[in-house]
Order: structure tokens, then sequence, then C-alpha cells
């Protein structure tokens, strides 16, 4: 085990890989329950219109990534609040506005083609240590601002009427955590495809509600089971040289189903 982290590119993707799988479970256990997951999808894939832009100009793919995912997850929040547009309508339109510029600049320079794949289709090289000191500082301020807020985030997400009434600011709370969830989200397409990046967020949280019993242990077992996977995937990926998303997607499903039929003699038991 020790010997994979012998490469400093293995060093870059495990401490990335851990930091992450500690961060998924504490942001989508609330949109989760918001019933808000499909988020995910539109901003990962939104995100690709920034990867061109900065292909196009060298500047960092985090960098200028998180930017655009912040942006366009403030446009997202902005335009639910109206509640002129239902949640997932927004969601459809801002994919679409992305995904018609993406299509469109690929058709017209394709070499753009070769680029992105590299982050549709994840390549472990495109971690350096510099992004690795970037996600960390990112991580920690993710962290440390969910600490904060969440009693009031709490709140808001079992019902935000009544957070609102008791003197809550539940924009201000809305606004924050949705920057975090596109803080999140850029923190993981480094090391993930941008295919399977919803499945692999939402999933530990989904496996974890077969056999939880309250919100505090929903998020134990969603961390736990996280993590299980991401050092799964390490093992068996030195060994065999398979995808890391694609391992980790069938870890999180088979474990789906263990818990299922758990859960499901549990019942029969009682």
């Amino acid at each position: 085990m020790l010997e994979i982290l012998q490469y400093e590119f293995m060093q870059n993707a495990f401490i990335v890989w851990i930091i992450i799988a500690v961060l998924w479970p504490l942001i989508w256990v609330f949109l989760i329950i918001r019933r808000y997951t499909m988020i995910s999808d539109t901003l990962s894939h939104s995100s690709l219109t920034w990867i061109i832009i900065w292909l196009s100009t060298g500047y960092s793919p985090i960098i200028t990534t998180l930017i655009y995912s912040i942006f366009s997850a403030m446009i997202i929040e902005k335009l639910r609040l109206t509640k002129k547009l239902a949640g997932d309508m927004v969601l459809a339109l801002l994919l679409a506005f992305n995904l018609s510029i993406v299509a469109t600049v690929i058709s017209l320079n394709n070499r753009f083609m070769l680029n992105i794949s590299s982050y549709l289709f994840w390549s472990i090289s495109l971690v350096s240590r510099n992004d690795v000191y970037v996600i960390m500082i990112v991580a920690f301020i993710i962290l440390t601002t969910l600490f904060f807020i969440k009693d009031s985030l709490m709140k808001v997400t079992y019902d935000e009427d009544n957070a609102q009434a008791s003197g809550i600011n539940s924009k201000f709370i809305n606004y924050i955590f949705i920057i975090l969830v596109a803080m999140l989200i850029t923190l993981s397409m480094p090391i993930t495809w941008i295919l399977l990046l919803s499945v692999l967020i939402i999933l530990p949280v989904i496996v974890a509600t077969q056999i939880s019993w309250s919100f505090r242990s929903t998020l134990i077992i969603s961390e736990i089971v996280s993590i299980f996977s991401v050092i799964t995937w390490i093992i068996i990926s030195y060994y065999f040289d398979i995808s890391a998303s694609g391992i980790i997607s069938f870890i999180l499903l088979w474990l789906f189903a263990l818990f299922f039929i758990v859960s499901r003699f549990r019942i029969l038991k009682i």
C-alpha cells in the first residue's frame, strides 16, 4: 500500500481524493434533503465552458473554473429565489446555455476536443502540487464556513419559511451554501470524470440512507462509505490500472445493494 505513495502524482491524487471524500457527504446530505441534487450535473458540465476559456488563455484551470462555477451557482440561486422558475427549470436552462457554447466552440476548433477529453475522462496527471495547495486552501474555507453556518443551514434546509420567521437570513444562507456547492464541484473536477461527478458525489449519502436512522448517523455512515471507497480504489487501481471513477462507482453501487438488502431484513425482523 505504501509503495504507491512513492510517486508524486499519486501523492497528489491521494491527498485530493481524501479531502474530497470527506467533503462530499458534508455538502450533499443537505442537497438530498432539499431534492436539489442535479445541480452537480449542471455546474460540472457548465464548467466545460470555462475550461475552454482556460485552454485559450493558459490560466490555472482550478482558479478560473472555481470563479465561473461560483458565478453560475449564484445565478442559479438568484433565479430560484425569484420563484418564477422551478429549480429544475433553472438548472436545465443554464446547462443548455453552457453546453451550446461548448458545442459551438468545439465545432469551430477541433483541437479543443483533445484537451477537453482529459477533463471529461479524467487524467491523474492533471493534479499538480500547486493544485493540491489550492484545493487544501479551498477545502479549509469550505469546512470553516460550513462549521459557522451549520445550525442555520439545518433550519433553512428543513423549513425555510420558519427559519426566516425565527430571524435567520435564509437568502444569505442559501447563497453561502450554493457557493460552497460550486467550490466542492470545482475541487472534484481534476480527480474524477465530469460525466460521473454527480454520481460519485451523491452515492455515498444515498448508500448511507439505507441503514441510517437520523441525520447524524447518515452523515457518519456516508463519511465512512466515501473514505472507504477512495482507499479501496487506491489499492485496486494501483494493481490493475483501472479508472478511479469507474471503480468507485462500482464500489458504491455494490455497497448500496448490500445496505439495501440489510435494511429490508431489518424491516422484516421488526
